[in-house]
C-alpha cells in the first residue's frame, strides 16, 4: 500500500488557480511530456534561482529526465529548454530494503506526481517512498517518508553527470570527486570537478547537506564497492567510476527525513553559508509556503482573463519559464568585482535576446539592468563578452552574431534604469570594432573566411557564415542605433553603413523551383553557391545555422524595405512569404523565425500578420509543450509577447501589433506603471479592426516603447474578417 500523500495543508487545500494563487496554475510537466524537444525541466525552482532540484531517468534528453522512464535520483542544477545540455550533479535516491549504490540499481516507477514551481513532489513505487523537494534560491528541502517496513537508507552520488550518463551523446570527462560523511551521521559534503556537455572548459561545483536525523550506519562507495563507516573519497585525477556515499536508518521508529542542501560554484564554507541563511531550520513546509508566496507576486505581474483553464495554466507555466533564465548568483560570484552582480548561465544570447530580454524590460528591468552590469564586469575582467556565459565560463564558439549587442542597444535605447551605459556601450564598440568573427570551419579562433566580416561586410562561404552575416549586420544596427543615443555619431554612421552589406549575400538567380532571389553563401570573389533554399542546415555545419534560407532570407530586422524591394515589391512579398508560410517553408519553431510573421506589417499586410502569428500561437503551444526547443525562456516569452497583442523588434524600441489572444490583461511594469489590454478575444477574431492607445485612435500596426513605457492602455476592437482591418504599416 501506498503511504499517504504528505504535502502541506496549502497544497492539499484544492490546489485552485486564481489569481491570487497563480502558482498553482503553473504545471511544469508542460514542455517535458511532449514529443518535440521542449526539453524542459519538470523540478521546481524559484525566480532567478541558483537550484534546480529535478528527477532524473537514464534514457532523458538534456534535461535529465523521461517520464515514462524509472527515476534513478535527485540532481540539484539543471538547465531547461536546450539541444545541448549542463549539471545535472549531486544525484539523491531514497531506498528501502538491501542496500543499492551503483547507477541502475535503484531506480524506481513513480506515481501521483505534483509538478508545481515551489513544489515537486512522487511516489518512489519500488519503494513506497514519497519525496517533497521545495527551492529556495541556492538550497532546497526534501521530506522522505518511508514506508512502516524496510530499513530507510539515503544514496548520494557525487559523480553523475547528464552529458555522460543520460544524454551520452555529449561525453565529457570527471576530472576530480570528493565525498565525505560528517562524523554525526547527519551530514554530506560532495564535489565535483567536470568538463562536459556546454560550458567550455572545466568547472567545480560543491553541495552540503545537512539532515535532521542522525544516520545509523554510513560511509562511502565506488561503482558497486560499499565502504562501511569510511567517512571520506577523494579522487582528484580522470576517473571513470561513480563515487558517493550512503546514509542507513534504524528500521523502527521516525518514518520521515527532511534533508536539506545547498549548492556553491565557490567552496563548501559558501554552500554551509547559503544553506544556514536560507533554511536555517527542519519546516519544510516553511520553505513550500515561502516558494508559493514568492511566485504569486512574481507571476502576478502579468494577470489575464478570457481563457479556458487549460489556457490559463499554458500561459502560466510560459511565464514561469521567463523567470527562470539567466540564474543571479550574485551572493556565489566566481572572482568578480563583488559591488557588482553576476548572472550566469546565460545559455545563449543567440536564444534570449529576441523576447526574453524584451519581455524583462518590461517586467523586471531590475533583472535586465543586473545581467547588463554583470556584462561589463566581464568585459573588464576577461576582455569579451561571448554569446554564452555557463557556470562562470565564457562559451567562445557562438551560434549567431554577438546578440549581446542587440540586448544592451534595446534596454539602453528604452530607457532600463540602474545601467552605466557609457561602460556598457564599451562592450558594444568592442564587438564592433574586434569582433564580428564568425564561427569557420571549426575553430573561431583560427584565421580564414570568418574574419572577414568587418573587410568585405560579409563572410565568404564557410560554416554559419551566411546566417552569422546576416546577425553581424544587425548587430552593427543595434551598435548605431545605441551609438547614436549616447552621442557617438561617427561610430554609429559607420555601424549604420555596415549594416547593409548583407545584400552581398542577395542571389537573385537563386531558385527553389517557385520562387527565386534568396540569401545565399558566397566566396570572396563573389561566385554563388547555390544553396537548396528549403535546406535546413542543422548546427554547426552548413552556411546556415538551424534554419533555412527559406527562413534566413525573412532575418533583417533593420532593412525590410530594401528585401521587399528585393523580392520584387509589396504585393510580391506578400504572396511569397505566404507561400513559404502555408508550405511551412518558413518555419517558426525556432528563433530565426520568431520575426518572420511580422515582415507582412513591412508589406502593408498586418492583418496576415496577425493570422500567423494566431497559427503559431495555436499550433505547438500546447498543454504538452512547445513547437521545439523552449531554450531557456526564449520560446515562453515569445509565446507571452504575442498572447498579450505585442512583439518586440529587439534591440529597436517599438513592436509589432497583432489581435490578442487574450481579452484582457493586467501588465504590472517595471516602474510600478500598470500597462492594461482590453480586447474582444475569440478564436476566430484574429484582426485588429481598431485600436485605441491612451484613449486616443491608433492605426498603425507599430507601437513605439514610449506609448507604453509607463503603463497606459490598449484597448482592441477585433475582427474575423481581414478586409475590416484598419491598421496601416
Amino acid at each position: 500500500m501506498k503511504p499517504l500523500l504528505i504535502l502541506s495543508a496549502l497544497v492539499l487545500a484544492a490546489i485552485s488557480c486564481s489569481c491570487e494563487n497563480l502558482a498553482d496554475c503553473v504545471d511544469t510537466s508542460i514542455g517535458v511530456v511532449d514529443d518535440r524537444s521542449s526539453n524542459c525541466v519538470i523540478g521546481p525552482m524559484l525566480p532567478y534561482g541558483s537550484i534546480n532540484p529535478s528527477p532524473q531517468t537514464f534514457g532523458g534528453e538534456t534535461d535529465g529526465y523521461a517520464p515514462d522512464r524509472p527515476i534513478d535520483g535527485f540532481a540539484q542544477l539543471h538547465v531547461s529548454g536546450t539541444g545541448w545540455s549542463s549539471y545535472g550533479h549531486f544525484l539523491i535516491q531514497p531506498q528501502t530494503g538491501e542496500l543499492s549504490v551503483a547507477p541502475g540499481t535503484h531506480s524506481s516507477e513513480h506515481s501521483d506526481d505534483v509538478n508545481l514551481p515551489y513544489l515537486y513532489a512522487t511516489t518512489l513505487d519500488r519503494y513506497g517512498i514519497r519525496v517533497e523537494i521545495a527551492p529556495s534560491r541556492y538550497s532546497a528541502a526534501y521530506r522522505f517518508t518511508f514506508p512502516q517496513d524496510g530499513c530507510p537508507s539515503i544514496v548520494f552520488d557525487a559523480s553523475q553527470t547528464i552529458a555522460m550518463d543520460i544524454a551520452t551523446y555529449m561525453g565529457g570527462r570527471l576530472l576530480g570527486n570528493e565525498v565525505y560523511v560528517d562524523s554525526d551521521g547527519a551530514g554530506v559534503k560532495m564535489k565535483i570537478t567536470v568538463s562536459a556537455g556546454w560550458p567550455e572548459g572545466p568547472y567545480e561545483l560543491y553541495a552540503v547537506a545537512r539532515l535532521n536525523r542522525k544516520a545509523e550506519r554510513y560511509g562511502v562507495w565506488e561503482d558497486g564497492s560499499v565502504m562501511e563507516g569510511k567517512t571520506s573519497l577523494v579522487c582528484d585525477t580522470l576517473s571513470k567510476t561513480h563515487k558517493g556515499a550512503y546514509l542507513t536508518f534504524p528500521a523502527s521508529g521516525e518514518r520521515t527525513v527532511i534533508l536539506k542542501l545547498a549548492i556553491s560554484f565557490t567552496g563548501y564554507e559558501r554552500a554551509a553559508e547559503l544553506l544556514a541563511s536560507e533554511i536555517p531550520g527542519w519546516n519544510f513546509d516553511k520553505v513550500v509556503r515561502d516558494g508559493r508566496r514568492i511566485w504569486n507576486d512574481k507571476l502576478g505581474s502579468v494577470k489575464v482573463g478570457g481563457l479556458s483553464d487549460d489556457g490559463r495554466k499554458v500561459f502560466y507555466s510560459a511565464l514561469y519559464r521567463v523567470f527562470t533564465f539567466a540564474r543571479d548568483r550574485s551572493q556565489d560570484r566566481f572572482g568578480l568585482n563583488p559591488e557588482r552582480p553576476f548572472w550566469d548561465d546565460n545559455y545563449a544570447y543567440w536564444d534570449t535576446f529576441r523576447t526574453l530580454y524584451p519581455l524583462l524590460v518590461l517586467l523586471d528591468e531590475d533583472a535586465v539592468a543586473g545581467n547588463i552590469e554583470s556584462m561589463t564586469d566581464r568585459f573588464e575582467r576577461g576582455g569579451c563578452v561571448y554569446d554564452g556565459f555557463i557556470a562562470g565560463r565564457e562559451r567562445t564558439m557562438e551560434q549567431g552574431g554577438n546578440d549581446v549587442d542587440c540586448i544592451i542597444a534595446d534596454a539602453c535605447l528604452k530607457g532600463v534604469k540602474g545601467v552605466d551605459w557609457e561602460k556598457a556601450y564599451e562592450v558594444v564598440r568592442y564587438n564592433a570594432e574586434n569582433r564580428r568573427i564568425g564561427y569557420g570551419n571549426g575553430n573561431p579562433d583560427e584565421d580564414g573566411p570568418h574574419v572577414r566580416y568587418r573587410e568585405l561586410g560579409y563572410i565568404p562561404a564557410c560554416n554559419m557564415s551566411s546566417s552569422q552575416t546576416l546577425e553581424f549586420a544587425y548587430n552593427d544596427y543595434c551598435a548605431a542605433l545605441m551609438a547614436k543615443k549616447l552621442g557617438h555619431d561617427e561610430d554609429a554612421g559607420k555601424y549604420l553603413a555596415r549594416s547593409h552589406g548583407w545584400t552581398a549575400l542577395w542571389n537573385p538567380d537563386l531558385s527553389d523551383g517557385t520562387y527565386s532571389g534568396f540569401i545565399d553563401a558566397v566566396d570572396e570573389d563573389g561566385t554563388f553557391s547555390f544553396i537548396d533554399p528549403a535546406r535546413y542546415g542543422g548546427s554547426w555545419v552548413s552556411p546556415f545555422y538551424e534554419g533555412s534560407s527559406w527562413t534566413y532570407s525573412y532575418f533583417v530586422p533593420h532593412d525590410f524595405d530594401t528585401l521587399i524591394n528585393l523580392m520584387g515589391g509589396p504585393e510580391a512579398f506578400t504572396r511569397r512569404l505566404e507561400y513559404g508560410f502555408e508550405n511551412k517553408l518558413v518555419k517558426y519553431d525556432n528563433e530565426p523565425g520568431f520575426l518572420a510573421s511580422r515582415a507582412f506589417v513591412h508589406s502593408g499586410r498586418p492583418d496576415l500578420s496577425s493570422y500567423w502569428v494566431h497559427h503559431a500561437m495555436n499550433n505547438g503551444f500546447d498543454l504538452e509543450g512547445y513547437p521545439g526547443n523552449e531554450d531557456t525562456g526564449a520560446m515562453a516569452s515569445w509565446f507571452i509577447f504575442c498572447n498579450l497583442g505585442l512583439c518586440p523588434n529587439a534591440g529597436q524600441d517599438f513592436y509589432y501589433l497583432n489581435a490578442p489572444l487574450v481579452s484582457e490583461a493586467r501588465v504590472r511594469l517595471s516602474g510600478n506603471g500598470t500597462l492594461r489590454i482590453k480586447a474582444n478575444a475569440s478564436p476566430r477574431n484574429v484582426y485588429i479592426k481598431s485600436l485605441k492607445v491612451n484613449g486616443k485612435p491608433w492605426n498603425s500596426a507599430i507601437l513605439p516603447h514610449s506609448e507604453i513605457a509607463s503603463g497606459g492602455e490598449l484597448e482592441f476592437v477585433l475582427c474575423d474578417d481581414p478586409s475590416q482591418s484598419a491598421l496601416r504599416p
